[in-house]
């Protein structure tokens, strides 16, 4: 009895930390015809929860939620609990996502695909994984509706994070870059559900 009650305590901890809901596949072909939107600006330094944030570029974005993902225990969970993959263009059409899975683990993200119904290119330089940083405890807690396969709208600046214990972590300013430092690091003013 112990047992069930000790898998039922660790159930409910899983489900109210880390999961995150999906939106019923409505088979629409609709699609985001327009990719993220970023200016560089001036590298401006700010402090933020004990870290300093040097400003690389304004960024914008309305785009299909493929896969998220939240992270308590890492170095950079302080200031970024969630992740999150979003895509445009054909990767918001969901009779084509229906053939792709995506997944992350470790701050990236993966996706496979059994027929290639996309080029890898094409799936790299249309979607993006990025490490979500929220202005305010407002944007916080509106994160918390987010569902997979939601249209939402993020809006900030793209970051670079500089920690004093000596850590950095650098965002990527480019479409089609892959692998560990590919992720767009955003802290996020702005953010709104779509649809």
């Amino acid at each position: 009895m112990k047992t069930i009650i000790f898998l039922l305590i660790l159930a409910g901890a899983w489900y109210h930390f880390y999961y995150i809901g999906t939106m019923p596949n409505s088979g629409s072909n609709t699609t985001v015809d327009a990719g993220p939107f970023q200016s560089n600006v001036a590298p401006k330094k700010f402090e933020f929860k004990e870290v300093t944030l040097t400003e690389k570029a304004s960024y914008s974005v309305t785009a299909k939620v493929l896969s998220a993902e939240r992270y308590y225990f890492d170095r950079h969970s302080k200031i970024s609990t969630m992740d999150v993959v979003i895509g445009w263009y054909n990767l918001s059409d969901e009779s084509i996502l229906d053939q792709i899975e995506f997944s992350q683990s470790d701050r990236q993200y993966q996706w496979h695909a059994p027929t290639q119904v996309l080029s890898e290119q094409e799936i790299v330089s249309t979607s993006s994984n990025i490490h979500l940083i929220p202005a305010n405890d407002e944007i916080a807690q509106q994160l918390k509706q987010l569902k997979i396969g939601q249209i939402i709208y993020l809006n900030g600046v793209l970051v670079d994070v500089d920690n004093p214990l000596g850590w950095h972590w650098k965002t990527s300013l480019k479409r089609t870059d892959t692998g560990k430092n590919a992720s767009e690091i955003l802290y996020l003013t702005e953010f709104e559900i779509v649809e």
